[in-house]
């Protein structure tokens, strides 16, 4: 079908090329040629090169659909008494291959206007060898899909008519499309501490279910967010003697437990003072007794006079239904301020695929400290319901590299102040609290991951305390300002990474910042109205060692020097 004459060029390696010519091409331009060839005019000749660029040639031509195309002949003259050549190269490109007809044999299941739906290759269109490959690529998933993991497709025959001004090709496909793949067990290995149950119900298939392509990415991302393993293999399909379906899971167990620790040092702002430092502790237990079960207690130092403490618990499939319920509850300490104590209870269901719905009840309780009633907090009591969504395609929690995390919760319920001077029937008002969580990952060149993510906060209610707010500033929200530096019934901030892989779970990076917030007006709570935006930015490094991830940035908010920046160390710890 292609051809290809090679003439002799003994004796002239290491000349230089004067002028490189081409004939016969008409189809293609000579500056077009040239760019598929190693060999260039006033460089250096070498007969391997030349050898592999007509080859190269060839190959061009047969992927555009002149699958004829051959060389028919080539010239090297050295020029005399210099060291340099001119090579000619005669090219018959000659007919254009096209698709006259393209059948399928032996496909029941996919009709054959279904099959030719799914590709590229057409009656009509020019014959590319390397699209039909294409092609059949994605006829095999496309069975996959369907259930029929074991097809196979084969070219029959591929025949050529010539015709005045193309050569016509008919195309026949064999299909042997295979037995439907139904799944009548689940097998795990490598698990020692989990319980085998809790992966096989974590991959959510059930007996009879049709073997299909994409479930087998999904099952390996599902086992990998529960961040029990330390690698999950890629599920695999095997047949029983009886000609049944099985999965194999593999997994290998990792360290379930975790201590995230955060150490933070914030310079005085005024000349000559103290500054001090800031710090979190949070210590998760996820696979109690090898259930999948979750205990986690969280410890945070804002400042000198302010800290919060909580603990979570977390139920997995209640009553064997992919329903989740997680218990918690929260204290924070304002300085001198107040006391805020909060109980939630979260259930969350899968509804489809990586689509989580759910439903919480929420009660807090504020109590001010000696003095400051009716001044800066009142004494309340809230209650309140909401709804959340939340949807979750990345490829690894920890360092993600592509993939897409939302989450959304909205709540209404109602506050009772204590005493109020609120016009309000028994001081009691409606309030509404709505989060936005949004974070997209994508690698736009190997080891680079851009980072980029969105999140708003808002709370309305007829009367708005201080306890109320939503805080913002610090290491895990916008870095360059002390923790929790502002307040606001209405935040919004983003977060742009540029990180540069170093390995698996290690990286550099480099942040940009902002945020902006909205404090109401309240002289009651010694609020004074304000609307605001701030940016910050800075470098960091995250590093996978024997003590765990190791994490150090600095950071400068608006008018910051080095004196004043912040910077903060962080270990992540799996044990």
């Amino acid at each position: 079908m292609m051809s290809l004459i090679v003439g002799s060029s003994s004796g002239q390696e290491n000349r230089t090329v004067r002028v490189l010519t081409f004939e016969g091409n008409k189809i293609f331009h000579t500056a077009e040629i040239t760019r598929w060839m190693r060999t260039k005019e006033m460089g250096v000749f070498h007969q391997a090169d030349f050898q592999a660029d007509l080859e190269s040639l060839i190959a061009h031509y047969s992927a555009e659909g002149f699958l004829f195309a051959k060389v028919d002949s080539f010239s090297i003259v050295p020029l005399p008494d210099t060291s340099k050549v001119d090579i000619t190269v005669a090219i018959n490109e000659g007919k254009p291959a096209v698709v006259h007809s393209l059948s399928f044999d032996g496909a029941t299941v996919l009709r054959p206007s279904d099959l030719q739906a799914k590709i590229e290759t057409r009656t009509g269109k020019r014959f590319i060898p390397l699209l039909l490959e294409f092609d059949i690529k994605n006829l095999l998933h496309e069975y996959e899909a369907r259930g029929y993991p074991f097809a196979k497709i084969v070219v029959n025959d591929i025949s050529f008519a010539e015709k005045d001004e193309e050569q016509l090709a008919s195309i026949t496909l064999g299909i042997q499309e295979g037995a439907v793949a139904r799944i009548t067990e689940l097998r795990v290995e490598g698990n020692t501490s989990t319980n085998a149950y809790v992966i096989e119900r974590e991959a959510r298939i059930n007996k009879g279910d049709l073997f299909k392509g994409e479930m087998v990415g999904k099952i390996q991302r599902r086992l990998e967010q529960l961040q029990l393993f330390s690698s999950v293999s890629t599920p695999e399909l095997y047949l029983k003697e009886d000609g049944a379906a099985g999965l194999l899971l593999k997994v290998a167990e990792g360290n379930p437990n975790r201590f995230d620790g955060i150490v933070g040092y914030v310079p005085s702002n005024q000349s000559g003072g103290e500054g001090y430092v800031t710090g979190l502790i949070d210590l998760q237990f996820r696979n109690l007794l090898g259930t999948g079960r979750k205990l986690s207690t969280r410890w945070y130092r804002e400042d000198q006079h302010s800290q919060e403490i909580q603990l979570r618990y977390f139920e997995p499939w209640v009553a064997s239904y992919p329903v989740n319920v997680e218990g918690e509850f929260f204290q924070r300490k304002q300085d001198s301020t107040y006391v805020l104590r909060r109980y939630n209870l979260n259930a969350d269901a899968v509804v489809l695929g990586d689509f989580t719905v759910g439903l919480s009840f929420t009660q807090a309780n504020v109590f001010p400290s000696e003095g400051l009633a009716f001044n800066y907090v009142r004494e309340s009591h809230s209650l309140g319901i909401g709804i959340s969504m939340l949807y979750d395609s990345r490829d690894n929690p920890i360092t993600p590299t592509e993939g897409f995390r939302y989450r959304t919760e909205y709540y209404t319920g109602y506050k009772e102040i204590a005493n109020s001077l609120v016009s309000s029937e028994n001081g009691r008002n409606s309030t509404q609290r709505l989060t936005f969580d949004a974070e997209y990952f994508v690698s736009p060149l190997l080891r680079q991951v851009i980072a980029v993510s969105l999140f708003g906060r808002e709370f309305r209610s007829a009367n708005i305390e201080m306890s109320d707010l939503f805080r913002l500033g610090g290491a895990g929200t916008l870095r360059g300002y002390r923790e929790s530096q502002f307040l606001g019934s209405r935040l919004v901030w983003s977060n742009v990474e540029y990180r540069f892989i170093v390995a698996p779970r290690s990286y550099a990076f480099g942040f940009i910042d902002a945020g902006y917030i909205v404090t109401p007006e309240r002289s009651s709570a010694g609020l004074a109205g304000a609307e605001q935006t701030k940016f910050g930015y800075g470098i960091g490094i995250r590093l996978d060692s024997a003590l765990g991830l190791i994490g150090v940035s600095i950071a400068f908010g608006q008018g910051d020097t080095f004196s004043t920046a912040k910077l903060h160390f962080r270990l992540i710890n799996e044990f």
